[in-house]
């Protein structure tokens, strides 16, 4: 009997660079976000800390402090996984209800390189994944406490289907390639990575 041929699985980087998008298992450890998904909870009484946009209907925070002390991590983390040398933009947090809707949509130039990671859930049946069309295909991404998805914003097109149940709390990072036609987009324009508050808050995700 022959012995069975090794089927090699492709690399990280090559599987992003074919697919435009790739899992990121344990992006951040699960104890760390147990503390943020009660950080990002405890603004919920907050009047104005959240933005609520026409047709999302979730509660929205541009640049807030943790979520923009998280890049630099994160960057390394995704520059090692892609093979690309980044130019951090801005962060988000959102959090999803049942009213929420993420309709099928691509990114702006400030998300040519993206990750969505899961900070947290609660009464939710099971995982809530994300879609992405990748050669035609829709595929289902479901992202446990600490798992992201990194994706080309501007390419590959993302949504998700309604929440059927509970609250599901998302912390989005967003790159330009260093080297890209994008790199204008460092800092989102902002001058400086960190917290953005009051009239300088921008509607974006």
């Amino acid at each position: 009997m022959e012995p069975a041929l090794a089927i090699e699985t492709p690399p990280a980087t090559a599987l992003f660079e074919q697919r435009g998008y790739e899992v990121v298992p344990a992006l951040i450890p699960r104890e760390v976000l147990d503390i943020a998904f009660r950080y990002y909870l405890s603004f919920t009484n907050c009047l104005g800390y959240y933005t609520v946009k026409p047709g999302v209907q979730a509660l929205d925070r541009y640049a807030d402090a943790l979520g923009e002390a998280m890049l630099p991590t994160v960057q390394a983390r995704l520059e090692t996984l892609t093979g690309l040398k980044l130019l951090a933009t801005y962060s988000f947090a959102r959090i999803y209800t049942t009213a929420s809707r993420l309709r099928k949509h691509v990114d702006r130039g400030a998300c040519e390189v993206s990750a969505t990671m899961t900070v947290g859930f609660r009464n939710a049946d099971g995982l809530w994944p994300i879609f992405v069309e990748s050669d035609g295909v829709d595929v289902a991404v479901p992202l446990d406490v600490g798992d992201a998805l990194v994706y080309r914003g501007m390419q590959v097109p993302h949504w998700r289907e309604p929440l059927a149940k509970g609250i599901w709390c998302q912390l989005f990072f967003h790159f330009v390639e260093a080297d890209g036609a994008m790199r204008e987009h460092a800092m989102d324009g902002r001058g400086r990575l960190g917290p953005w508050t009051g009239d300088q808050l921008q509607q974006a995700d």
